[in-house]
C-alpha cells in the first residue's frame, strides 16, 4: 500500500501536467508508449520468450495508437485499415516462417500479438481522442474506472461476503462490485460538477450517472478479462513498471474498456 500511495503522489501530478499543460501530441505520445509496453506485457505473459519472434509488435502498437489517437496527423481510414492488415500479415508470416522449428511461434502468442497491436491501441487512442476535445474529457475514463476500483476495494474489504468470480479473481466479491458502481457514479457526478463550474462544460447530471454506471460495469469486465489471461498462463502481474501496481495492463486493464465507451457516449452527447 505504501508503494501505491507514493507512486500515486508522483504519477497523478505528472499525468495531470501531460493532460492539461502539455500540447495534444504529448498525450498521444504517452498513450503510444503505454500501448507499446502493454503489447510487450501481453505477449510475454502468454508466450514468455516467444514474444521476441514478434519483436516489432510493440512498435506496431505504438504506431496504431498514434495513428488513431492523433487527428492532427490527418491519417485517413485507408491507412488505418492498411496498418491493421500489416499487423495481421506480419504475425502470420512469422508463424509460417518459424513453424516446425525449435523456436516456433505458437498460436496463443500470435493471437496475443495481434490483439496487442490492434485492440489495445483502440483503448489508449480513445484517451488521446478525448484529450483532443478537452483535457477534462480525457480525465473522465480515469475517474470512472479508478473510482470503481477504489469503491470495490474498500467495500469488498469491509463488507465482502459473497464471491463474484472465484475462479478468475478470488478476492472480488458481489458486495465489492456494488461498491464499485457506487464509487464510479459518485466520482463521475463530482467530475461533472467540477467541470461544469470550472470550464462551463455541462453534460448533464443524468449523463454523468450513466457514465458512472458504464464505467464501473466495463471497468470490472476489463479487470476480469485480463485476470482470465493471467490465471490461464499463471502470471501474477503483467509487469513491474508501476511500483505497487504492476505493469501497464495491471493498472490500465479497466481503462482500456472504459475509454472507448466514454468516447462513443460523449461523442453522441456533443454531436
Amino acid at each position: 500500500m505504501k508503494k501505491r500511495i507514493l507512486f500515486a503522489a508522483v504519477g497523478i501530478p505528472v499525468l495531470l501536467i501531460i493532460l492539461f499543460a502539455a500540447p495534444e501530441w504529448a498525450t498521444s505520445a504517452m498513450c503510444a508508449l503505454l500501448a507499446a509496453v502493454a503489447s510487450y506485457e501481453l505477449m510475454h505473459a502468454v508466450g514468455g520468450a516467444q514474444w521476441k519472434l514478434l519483436a516489432a509488435m510493440p512498435a506496431f502498437a505504438a504506431l496504431m495508437t498514434a495513428a488513431m489517437g492523433a487527428p492532427m496527423l490527418g491519417i485517413a481510414p485507408f491507412w488505418l485499415l492498411a496498418g491493421n492488415f500489416a499487423v495481421i500479415l506480419y504475425g502470420f508470416v512469422m508463424a509460417i516462417a518459424t513453424h516446425g522449428r525449435e523456436k516456433q511461434l505458437g498460436f496463443a502468442t500470435l493471437a496475443a500479438g495481434i490483439l496487442s497491436a490492434t485492440v489495445l491501441p483502440a483503448g489508449f487512442a480513445s484517451l488521446a481522442l478525448l484529450r483532443c476535445v478537452s483535457p477534462a474529457l480525457a480525465i473522465a475514463p480515469l475517474v470512472g474506472a479508478f473510482m470503481s476500483d477504489t469503491g470495490a476495494y474498500f467495500t469488498g474489504r469491509a463488507l465482502g461476503r459473497h464471491k463474484l468470480c472465484p475462479y478468475v479473481s478470488p478476492n472480488k466479491t458481489v458486495e465489492g462490485s456494488v461498491g464499485g458502481f457506487i464509487g464510479s457514479v459518485a466520482g463521475m457526478i463530482i467530475w461533472h460538477l467540477v467541470v461544469k463550474s470550472t470550464i462551463s462544460m455541462d453534460i448533464g447530471l443524468a449523463t454523468a450517472a450513466v457514465l458512472g454506471l458504464a464505467g464501473s460495469a466495463l471497468g470490472q469486465i476489463g479487470d476480469l478479462s485480463f485476470s482470465v489471461i493471467k490465471r490461464e498462463f499463471g502470471v501474477k502481474d503483467y509487469g513491474t513498471i508501476f511500483p505497487g501496481h504492476g505493469g501497464v495492463l495491471d493498472r490500465f486493464d479497466s481503462v482500456l474498456f472504459v475509454s472507448p465507451a466514454y468516447y462513443l457516449i460523449l461523442l453522441a452527447v456533443f454531436a
